[in-house]
């Protein structure tokens, strides 16, 4: 496990042992438009088979999250970038993903995420628009929202 020193004292993370888990599903499920209501039996088991980045104040408390999906040889997909709100506009989600794309489990493999409103922060590190007709999605019966 390793971590990352950030701008004003803030520090992230990949030690799973300090999510704080009860946190990172309240803001998904309830301030996120891609995991709005995602139960917190999914959340549980998305971060348990994920690779997961916290961030943390000076304090030791959490202010941010995302997580890798990845199969560690070809691909990472990154999903669930969060930073509560009372702590935007400090450079933390710069911070968030500048550390996450450079992770050692991740930074050599294909990165992939998917994204609504965020696409200028993401082509900072270097992420481009892949083409359309080649990624598809299919989600089970009965799931109107996102789970990634």
């Amino acid at each position: 496990m390793t971590d990352w020193a950030g701008p004003g004292g803030y520090w992230i993370s990949d030690d799973p042992t300090l999510l704080n888990v009860d946190l990172v599903h309240e803001w998904l499920s309830t301030l996120s438009y891609w995991a709005r209501d995602r139960p917190r039996p999914i959340m549980e088991k998305a971060i348990a088979r994920s690779l997961n980045l916290g961030v943390y104040d000076d304090t030791g408390g959490q202010v941010g999250y995302c997580r890798w999906v990845t199969d560690g040889a070809t691909f990472a997909w990154l999903c669930d970038v969060f930073v509560e709100p009372g702590h935007r506009g400090r450079g933390l989600g710069v911070f968030l993903v500048e550390t996450a794309v450079a992770h050692p489990e991740v930074r050599d493999l294909r990165l992939l995420l998917g994204t609504k409103d965020a696409h200028e922060l993401y082509r900072k590190f270097g992420f481009t628009t892949p083409i359309p007709e080649r990624l598809l999605e299919l989600r089970p019966p009965g799931r109107t929202t996102p789970s990634a």
